[in-house]
């Protein structure tokens, strides 16, 4: 049995609304009506299958702060009606109207091509424009964040699927907005040589929302996959609010919506409301933050069990003094699954072991060139430091066990740093204390590597 209604995404432009005519009509062909004009949707109803005339249109009087019923929409409608078109659905600005296919051709509204090019042109600026921009600075922020984290942006599960997420979106999201730009140039010669409003291809059109649309839902699904494993890897709870963040955003703004679509009010009022709700969420979001930070510096004190995670311990290094705090920092990714760090010190030294193995030998270099800059340029030249940096040959990376490596060394042989690499596995170590030899401390990290190695 049929279903009495139908849901399409659409995420189309203002270049791609006259296409929605051939559209229409073709669904009217199949059996569906198109009955409701939502934001990134349209509904459709079953009919008998039939032969119709689509009209789709803007009227620029109305704005985001107004009644939809107001009184420019309704005689806006009355004015079609008269000229032969039935009035369907409406969001706003975007208007459908249609006509039996055999019936008389209804007059046309639009009688001077560079007024009907005008008012595409001003939506195309009103409504394309922002979002557009936007978009390109939350792309520079991203990609800012991406390269100040290098290759640590592997370290987080949602920075790996915002940037899964946002490669695949910017598929869709390019050719969209490479449409948009020569569509408005078009639109713009039409205006200004009086020509017919330029109209997209049809099935480059269909074919440019699919994509679009699908593009954004692997983007969503992307956030969150990633949130959801950082959950799981032990996320506080409130931080996880922050990244809905953009979810109550959408929100209050459906709220606002169904605020000015359901009461009449004027235009101010409309506003009034929106900017109290915008307001009263920012103090509320600021506020969930504040939480977030408070649980992130409390989970940061929190000590788990090492349980079976090698790490240098002061046992291991000759110390034989317990330690009088410890602390295990447990991570990991989708790309780097086992990531631990373990510390513990007392009065006599203290020593620090965090392991990477990466899901590949590239990511496992990738992160040790990163973390081997960072050494070689904290210690760069020995200026103002009491240490040695050297980058150790493979016969003494062998001494520690390892393939390749950068150290540093306190001449009294009381501080040692390494950062060491074997196979995918990468260490970095912090040793301190008094009277811990050289050749006691790379044993130990030598029996560190027998088992962790490959």
């Amino acid at each position: 049995m049929k279903n009495s209604c139908m849901r399409q995404m659409y995420m189309g432009t203002i270049g791609d609304m006259k296409t929605l005519e051939r559209h229409f009509a073709h669904m009217a062909e199949q059996g569906w009506m198109i009955d409701k004009i939502g934001y990134f949707s349209h509904r459709y109803r079953a009919i008998e299958p039939s032969g119709k005339r689509f009209f789709v249109d803007f009227l620029p009087q109305i704005t985001a702060f107004d009644y939809p019923e107001n009184e420019d929409a309704q005689d806006y409608r009355r004015f079609c009606e008269d000229s032969g078109w039935a009035f369907v659905a409406a969001n706003k600005q975007f208007h459908v109207f249609c006509a039996k296919e055999d019936a008389p051709e209804p007059m046309p509204i639009h009688t001077d091509n560079a007024i009907q090019a005008r008012i595409y042109l001003k939506a195309c600026r009103k409504y394309e424009a922002f979002p557009y921009a936007f978009l390109i600075l939350v792309s520079a922020l991203l990609f800012a964040l991406y390269l100040s984290n290098g290759m640590e942006a592997f370290l987080s599960n949602i920075l790996i699927f915002q940037m899964i997420g946002f490669s695949v979106f910017s598929i869709g999201w390019f050719w969209t907005v490479g449409f948009s730009i020569l569509w408005y140039r078009r639109a713009k010669k039409a205006a200004k040589l009086d020509l017919p409003l330029p109209t997209a291809n049809y099935r480059l059109s269909r074919a440019r929302n699919s994509t679009f649309a699908a593009c954004a839902v692997v983007c969503l699904v992307c956030q969150f996959a990633g949130v959801f494993l950082e959950m799981l890897g032990g996320m506080p709870a409130a931080l996880l609010l922050i990244f809905f963040m953009p979810l109550s955003g959408v929100g209050v703004g459906l709220w606002i919506r169904r605020q000015i679509d359901t009461k009449r009010r004027n235009r101010k009022s409309n506003m009034r409301i929106a900017i109290f709700a915008i307001a009263l969420m920012e103090v509320a979001l600021l506020g969930i933050m504040g939480v977030a930070a408070r649980q992130m510096m409390a989970a940061q004190r929190i000590s788990d069990s090492l349980e079976n995670r090698p790490a240098l311990t002061l046992g291991a290094l000759g110390i034989t003094s317990s330690p009088e705090r410890a602390d295990t920092r447990v991570k990991g990714s989708v790309a780097v699954p086992i990531h631990y760090s373990y510390w513990e010190s007392n009065h006599q030294g203290n020593v620090h072991t965090e392991v990477y193995r990466p899901a590949n030998k590239m990511l496992a270099q990738g992160l040790y060139g990163r973390y081997a800059n960072e050494l070689k340029k904290g210690y760069s030249d020995g200026i103002g430091y009491d240490c040695e940096l050297t980058c150790l040959t493979p016969e003494n990376a062998a001494v520690w066990g390892a393939e390749t490596g950068v150290a540093v060394f306190n001449p009294e042989g009381r501080t040692s740093e390494l950062i060491l690499l074997r196979g995918k596995t990468l260490l970095r170590l912090s040793i301190y204390g008094e009277g811990i030899g050289a050749e006691r401390a790379a044993e130990a990290v030598r029996n560190l590597w027998g088992e962790k190695a490959n």
